[in-house]
């Protein structure tokens, strides 16, 4: 077991309460659905794609390392980056609703062992463009950083955007080894939790989940990542909480298990978002990629 495993915090058994801006949403598409249902699912639908955005986004700080600023055009919109030391490039990958200055915590292990940590905020994100994005634009975007660095040694992703990173390996992009921190790994899952979160039951609720299907493309067994993880190979480190309260554990557990080459950690006490700024993590994630690149080098 990691060293990392041996929490002393037990899992939540807290059941947060509905946002009062939840329940005035419910309310308004109760009101809506009376007179012009399909409209209301559409509305719901959208909503899937439509991330809550800080209004002044913060851009990565690391103390006593110099920073490059650069931008990108992808997935129709224009990328904020950020980079820090040289060598071979690591890819930090924030997830839904995030920002690139959530993986800060990463640059200076990384830039000592030896690599250029590159931060990024996805489209729709922090200092990016845009109002909307999927799982396959998060993606292209990763993949479109990719193209620019050139082929990343290692990179280390967060939530959606471990699920995103899964899907650019499958559409060809090439990396020695990904550490992947709560990922989400059935996003039909999270498209019923958010129908039903608005409200929607039965056949209602299957025509919303059935909407942003037809947005996303495909069919929902193409998008299960541990579906997607099967064939790939290289190998991986998929860290989870067993409190997270916003992707549930099995999700991380059920996507290293379909892994050939992984490696899974459970952690206690961090949620979905504290393992990203914990010294135990990082220093693991960075000792994973180090290694990892170390016997690609060697190969």
């Amino acid at each position: 077991m990691s060293a990392i495993a041996a929490g002393t915090s037990k899992k939540s058994t807290t059941v947060r309460p509905t946002p009062l801006a939840l329940r005035v949403v419910r309310a308004g598409l109760r009101a809506a659905s009376s007179v012009a249902p399909a409209a209301a699912e559409r509305w719901a639908a959208r909503q899937f794609f439509t991330p809550r955005r800080l209004r002044r986004p913060a851009a990565p700080e690391v103390p006593g390392l110099a920073r490059r600023s650069w931008s990108l055009a992808a997935a129709g919109q224009r990328l904020a980056g950020w980079s820090w030391g040289e060598g071979r490039p690591v890819l930090l990958v924030h997830g839904w609703e995030g920002q690139a200055a959530q993986l800060a915590g990463f640059v200076p292990g990384l830039v000592a062992a030896g690599f250029r940590a590159v931060a990024f905020d996805m489209p729709a994100h922090g200092a990016s463009t845009g109002r909307r994005a999927t799982a396959p634009d998060f993606a292209a975007a990763i993949r479109a950083v990719a193209e620019l660095t050139g082929p990343p040694a290692g990179i280390v992703a967060h939530s959606l955007g471990g699920a995103a990173t899964v899907y650019a390996l499958r559409q060809g992009l090439a990396a020695d080894a990904v550490a992947l921190l709560a990922p989400g790994a059935e996003p039909l899952e999270f498209a019923w939790i958010m129908a039903h979160s608005l409200g929607f039951r039965g056949a209602r609720a299957a025509r919303v989940v059935e909407l942003i299907r037809a947005e996303i493309g495909g069919t929902w067994e193409e998008w299960s990542v541990p579906g997607v993880a099967r064939d790939l190979d290289l190998p991986a480190l998929v860290v989870h909480d067993a409190g997270d309260l916003d992707v549930p554990f099995e999700h991380g557990r059920r996507l290293a298990a379909a892994w050939p080459d992984s490696r899974f950690v459970r952690v206690e006490g961090l949620g979905h978002r504290r393992l990203l700024r914990d010294a135990r993590v990082i220093a693991e994630v960075t000792e994973f990629l180090d290694a990892a690149g170390t016997r690609a080098v060697a190969a």
